[in-house]
């Protein structure tokens, strides 16, 4: 009798060191896929209900193939709908910005090293050419970003609130002119004289920020703003530098103060991106592109 119970606790045992086990591996495994980080979701959306829209300051990687009709909702509704629609687009281009940086620092530091490879130095000379840098220090300054509650300022004047016609067709939620008919572009609805005003044509909300932010990084007219914003992170003070992104200047910026503060765009500075799995494909195109 006694050994029958001795070999039903050993065989208890070996069912609670199974479980045990399994509990274990199940944790395990979701914590290896929690590190992995989330994939970027391409959302194939038709209406604007579809939109995600982010209970909390994490923010989904989420970018929508096509851009559903904002400009019937009531002004409410479109604004918080247009909000959910830019946050992922705006911190995926910034997320984007910030890994080019480590790519540049990464470069100077092996050069510093004197490991630097041909091909590093074909790199390197790559980003100077592409952010219009003269130096290296000034490239760095160039890879900077800034608030998102200016990004989502600027991009609600320039939109409509997305109910522009550039926003819809073109995914163009800055108002950037196109000065290359070689490139994705649509005509405006306004010429000056007898020219006609191209804007540019973007596939994704996504390349639309990333582009205008690549445009705040090279254009001469924003060198004091990069300075600045090298130093400050205050929204209030850095808008009184991006006058000449609109021939209203000082009227210009001071409608970007009056939404930043009539719509509490600040909290926005502090949303972040979910980790994001660095082997997707998706964001693997996107900082390729």
């Amino acid at each position: 009798m006694l050994n029958k119970i001795l070999k039903n606790l050993s065989g208890l045992k070996i069912l609670l060191a199974l479980v045990l086990i399994g509990a274990i591996t199940f944790i395990l495994v979701k914590i290896l896929e929690t590190s992995a980080g989330s994939p970027v979701i391409i959302a194939h959306i038709n209406t604007s209900d579809s939109i995600v829209i982010h209970s909390d300051s994490l923010v989904k990687p989420v970018l929508y193939s096509k851009l559903p009709d904002l400009s019937e909702l009531a002004v409410k509704d479109r604004k918080k709908k247009f909000i959910h629609l830019m946050l992922p687009a705006v911190l995926l281009a910034q997320e984007k910005l910030a890994v080019e940086r480590v790519q540049v620092e990464q470069l100077l530091k092996k050069k510093k090293e004197q490991s630097f490879s041909q091909k590093d130095s074909i790199e390197l000379n790559h980003f100077l050419e592409k952010f219009n840098a003269k130096n290296e220090s000034d490239l760095l300054n160039r890879l900077h970003t800034h608030p998102t509650s200016i990004i989502l300022a600027q991009a609600a004047i320039e939109s409509g609130w997305g109910s522009s016609r550039f926003f819809k067709e073109a995914s163009n939620a800055f108002g950037i002119w196109s000065y290359n008919s070689n490139e994705q572009r649509i005509v405006a609805g306004e010429s000056r004289g007898e020219d006609a005003i191209f804007l540019r044509s973007y596939d994704t909300l996504f390349d639309s920020v990333y582009d205008y932010l690549l445009v705040v990084a090279r254009g001469h007219a924003y060198r004091d703003f990069r300075n600045v914003r090298r130093k400050s992170q205050n929204p209030y003070r850095l808008i009184w530098f991006l006058s000449n992104y609109s021939e209203k200047r000082l009227g210009y910026v001071a409608s970007l103060r009056t939404i930043i503060e009539f719509n509490d765009f600040i909290q926005y500075d502090h949303y972040l991106l979910e980790k994001i799995d660095k082997n997707d494909e998706n964001w693997k195109k996107l900082l390729d592109s």
